[in-house]
């Protein structure tokens, strides 16, 4: 899937974690491009957004707020923190493409007050009812506005 985005991408050299993100655009044959600053609509899957941001806040709480992951291998370590470890045996970003010895509990004994927090992992449906607020806060201003006029 990833050698495919590259391929189709003019054969430049894409990192795991672009690719990853290309790879939730669309067809690995599409001319989307990756963009840090896209929105969640610019994805297929609903999650594949809050995984790519999830891992880039935690990524800026170790390496600083100038860090890029579109230059940078994969920290195998924020995204086990990001992700709660591996759930069902998974990992939150880049399952197949990336491995690891450690697991979140060997992460955790070497934790000290300084180190970034172990994260809950993010739940599709906790993003849908936060949507579905929105809206209906949104629906019910908008009915508010006509019955005023």
């Amino acid at each position: 899937m990833f050698v495919l985005q590259s391929a189709s991408h003019g054969g430049v050299q894409i990192n795991l974690f672009e690719a990853w993100g290309l790879a939730h655009k669309g067809k690995a044959t599409s001319d989307d491009t990756f963009n840090l600053e896209d929105g969640p609509e610019a994805y297929t899957n609903l999650m594949a957004h809050t995984k790519l941001t999830s891992y880039v806040e935690g990524a800026r709480e170790v390496y600083g707020p100038e860090y890029d992951p579109t230059t940078q291998p994969i920290d195998l370590e924020v995204v086990m923190r990001v992700g709660g470890g591996k759930k069902h045996g998974r990992y939150f970003l880049g399952n197949g493409s990336i491995s690891s010895s450690r697991n979140l509990s060997q992460i955790r004994a070497e934790s000290t007050s300084g180190s970034p927090a172990i994260r809950k992992r993010p739940v599709a449906a906790h993003h849908l009812v936060a949507n579905l607020q929105v809206i209906c806060v949104s629906v019910a201003v908008h009915i508010s506005l006509l019955c005023l006029q």
